[in-house]
């Protein structure tokens, strides 16, 4: 028995990244990128991760 495994459609295959970064970096690379799609979407994703970490890990230095 033989099979071949081919990709008809590479543009619709669904890849991955993991990002590791500091806020500061995450920041700045929203401020660099630009409006227009995707990374205006990208822009809106790390614009919630930062509002997110702020909740988590500024709370207490608003608080004191």
């Amino acid at each position: 028995m033989k099979a071949r495994f081919m990709i008809e459609n590479p543009q619709e295959v669904v890849a991955t990244m993991k990002l590791t970064m500091t806020i500061k970096e995450w920041e700045d690379l929203r401020d660099q990128l630009q409006t227009a799609w995707p990374s205006g979407r990208l822009t809106s994703y790390i614009t919630e991760l930062l509002a997110d970490a702020r909740k988590v890990f500024y709370h207490e230095q608003e608080t004191n």
